[in-house]
């Protein structure tokens, strides 16, 4: 099991190397027309955000009224005068409401002295209220197959088009990356991309024999799900073969000698036999 959560995670980094490699070009085009701005610069953060908190709240109660309400009322004694303490209550916020699902109020009692010049509430611009979805499958696979920049192309393969037309739409989307690609080391990564991209169509197979007829490709047999599938093969095959020589009842073949026919370890053929021994 932990094989195999350690390969989907692998996987998944494929697909997260794709797009994190070409967000800008790809992305902040249809966050600009989702949201209908345009954005004249941006600077990308390089330190990561820590997505596991752990907060510890003073005081937390589920609260009904006289009237009815019910919510989750949130007690906080602070000490220090923190003047952005309305970030961390915001946090607590967000951790309770997803544990909870209900209405929140927040309150911080000061124990400091003085009149605190803490903030006490978030700016209009700074309270989450949702977000913009932007669903690949919804787009325009054609007008995506005429962009003339390859990373915005690519994402023809995830768009909305008929199931039967997907080796069309890989023909078309391979000879516009070839034709609009800048160099042959430029294609072959984003052959690569595709060939990747596509399993989450599930058509990697139609892509891979599609690429192959083009006389400018990359190494399949290098790819790492490839060479994975391949492996799980030949187990298969070798382990038919032991059990076959095992159970021959003509010949009786020594673990050695199976070993050396099928090209495997002897304790292989050892495993295998005992556990064939259980099985009767």
């Amino acid at each position: 099991m932990i094989k195999k959560n350690r390969n989907l995670k692998f996987e998944g980094n494929l697909y997260d190397k794709i797009f994190k490699e070409n967000a800008e070009e790809i992305f902040i085009p249809l966050v600009e027309q989702r949201l209908g701005i345009k954005i004249k610069h941006f600077k990308q953060y390089k330190e990561k955000m820590q997505t596991t908190i752990e907060r510890e709240m003073d005081f937390f109660y589920k609260v009904e009224t006289e009237d009815g309400e019910i919510f989750i009322l949130h007690l906080e004694f602070q000490t220090e005068d923190e003047l952005d303490f309305v970030y961390r209550v915001g946090e607590y916020h967000g951790i309770a409401l997803r544990k909870k699902k209900m209405k929140i109020r927040h309150i911080v009692v000061y124990l400091g002295t003085g009149k605190p010049k803490m903030r006490t509430e978030l700016k209009p611009e700074e309270v989450y209220t949702g977000f913009d979805l932007i669903n690949i499958n919804e787009l325009d696979s054609q007008e995506l197959l005429t962009s003339q920049l390859p990373n915005v192309a690519l994402l023809a393969i995830l768009a909305n088009y008929p199931k039967e037309q997907s080796e069309s739409i890989l023909r078309l989307l391979v000879k516009q990356l070839k034709a609009i690609s800048k160099t042959k080391t430029e294609f072959r990564k984003h052959i690569k991309q595709l060939v990747i991209l596509s399993r989450l169509r599930k058509i990697e197979d139609l892509t891979i024999k599609i690429t192959e007829e083009m006389p400018i490709t990359y190494d399949i047999e290098n790819d790492y799900l490839y060479k994975k599938g391949r492996e799980e093969t030949i187990e298969k095959k070798n382990y038919s073969f032991v059990v076959s020589l095992c159970e021959d009842k003509e010949i009786l073949y020594t673990n050695q000698k199976i070993a050396s026919l099928v090209g495997v370890s002897v304790e292989y053929v050892e495993k295998i036999r005992k556990g064939l021994a259980k099985q009767k």
